[in-house]
């Protein structure tokens, strides 16, 4: 439970002020915001401090910021699959 409430909490400061949607932002809307919350939820269980918490949702976003959305092809996931995979192993 405490994964999923930090994970929703910085889900929704990325929500409330930028964009989680990727036609909108580009990939660091849905990988970044994603990987962020994963490393913030996983950190919290962990049993990390608040202050460890932030700086794992701040790495887990931090390279992903200005990945755009070029889909190969026309096709949205054939970048996406692997952003997401190593977004996955960052988190």
């Amino acid at each position: 439970v405490r994964f999923l409430l930090t994970a929703g909490a910085i889900g929704m400061l990325f929500k409330e002020n930028a964009s989680i949607s990727g036609a909108e932002v580009g990939c660091q809307g849905e990988v970044g915001s994603a990987c962020s919350m994963a490393a913030a939820g996983l950190a919290e269980i962990l049993g990390g401090s608040p202050e460890q918490v932030e700086n794992a949702a701040e790495i887990g976003i931090e390279h992903n910021l200005g990945l755009t959305c070029d889909p190969v092809g026309g096709l949205v996931q054939i970048p996406c699959i692997e952003r997401n995979g190593m977004a996955a192993v960052k988190a």
